[in-house]
Order: C-alpha cells, then structure tokens, then sequence
C-alpha cells in the first residue's frame, strides 16, 4: 500500500464521504505542505468544508472522488458562513 501523499490532493476537489447509511459532499478547501517528519509520503495537511449539518464526528471515513477512494481520518474544527470544517493530518 502506497502512503498518501500531497500530490495525491487538489483543492477544490468535491468527495463523497460515506457516513453510515448517508453520503455527504466534502469539497477540499486548503492543501498545506508541513514540516517534514519523515513520514513516507511527506506531512500535510487538508482542510474540507461540507454541509452545515449534520456535523461527523472525529471518524475514519471512506472518501471517493474522481476515480479514487481513500479512507481518511478527520476532525470537526470549525463551523462558517460556508459549511462545517473539517482537517486531516499526515503526520
């Protein structure tokens, strides 16, 4: 299995992420590179912005977008004008 990687992301990039019995739009707002840590793939940081509600949980979810799925670990941290806001880290 290959690590994912900063290349593997573009911002603007809208996911179906499944949760449960529901599929939700999480559109890729922010692609930020991190100091590296050595990790195989390089550290990053992504940020999403979906639906005002329902807000998921801090989960591992399954992400599918543009031929490509992955399941990837997020966290609620803020809400907006525009949506709920999530990140993931690969650190």
């Amino acid at each position: 299995m290959t690590a994912l990687s900063l290349s593997d992301f573009t911002a603007g990039a809208v996911y179906d992420v499944a949760a449960g019995d529901a599929v939700f739009p999480l559109t890729l707002d922010r692609v930020q590179a991190l100091a590296d840590s050595g990790r195989e793939g390089g550290a990053f940081r992504l940020e999403f912005v979906g639906p005002d509600a329902p807000v998921l949980p801090q989960a591992i979810y399954r992400f599918a977008g543009a031929g490509d799925a992955h399941e990837i670990f997020i966290v609620p941290i803020a809400r907006d004008a525009g949506g709920v806001r999530y990140e993931a880290v690969f650190y």
